[in-house]
């Protein structure tokens, strides 16, 4: 991400409705390491979802974090009840930094566990919270990698966002494209050129990466075509 992307999409975040304790970033692993080691009894993984439906309730940006990370210790035990979890823990997903965690750490693991839980995915990305857009495109990421192979799944996610402007969103489903060429990069091939007539030429683009350098130089040239086209009809 260059830096006038990276500004934008600062820009676009929007405001957190969490609070905050003031800890680095760089401190949170370690603090979720010797909360789980100094917890008497020792901490299941029932009680990890219990502490991550507490903090979330508290609204600290550092303690949601922290909880995360010990749940994303339980990770081999996710299943599909947990996405009922994920749903309400959604409604702090305005935060990035949990926006991330979330999605990438306990939601993408547990549709990993549970590919039928797509449908539900699917509903968090038809929502107004762009933050809940984002949880549902890091979430999707599960489907293609290690070892994933639900291409198709993911497309159809990538699909319902594939008109996004925000630049977070950009970047994200870009993201979700170029991991699923690595999956099935014939599948990608023809959904970037099906949807190069109406899709937003920033996600295609940055999508079509890891393609075939051919194929993505005639995707490119197709794009470029196209917005030819348009400059030229609107004078």
């Amino acid at each position: 991400m260059d830096e006038k992307t990276r500004l934008a999409a600062i820009a676009a975040q929007p405001r957190s409705p969490l609070k905050t304790l003031g800890v680095r970033p760089s401190l949170i692993k370690l603090i979720a390491r010797e909360a789980l080691a100094k917890a008497r009894p020792a901490l299941d993984y029932a009680g990890a979802i219990a502490l991550v439906d507490l903090v979330v309730a508290r609204k600290f940006r550092e303690e949601i974090l922290v909880a995360m990370e010990i749940l994303e210790r339980f990770r081999r035990e996710f299943d599909g009840a947990l996405f009922a979890k994920i749903d309400k823990w959604g409604a702090v997903a305005d935060d990035a930094d949990v926006s991330e965690a979330l999605g990438s750490r306990i939601a993408a693991a547990a549709l990993a566990h549970d590919p039928s839980k797509t449908a539900a995915v699917k509903k968090w990305a038809k929502l107004k919270s762009a933050g809940r857009r984002r949880l549902a495109v890091l979430a999707a990421s599960g489907l293609v990698t290690d070892g994933r192979r639900e291409a198709a799944a993911a497309l159809e996610l990538c699909e319902i966002l594939l008109h996004e402007e925000n630049p977070i969103l950009v970047s994200a489903v870009a993201s979700l494209l170029r991991d699923t060429t690595k999956v099935d990069a014939k599948a990608v091939q023809d959904f970037l050129f099906r949807r190069s007539i109406d899709g937003n030429p920033d996600i295609l683009r940055a999508g079509s990466e890891n393609l075939d350098a051919a194929r993505r130089a005639a995707l490119i040239a197709k794009l470029e075509a196209q917005a030819g086209t348009l400059t030229a009809a609107a004078r």
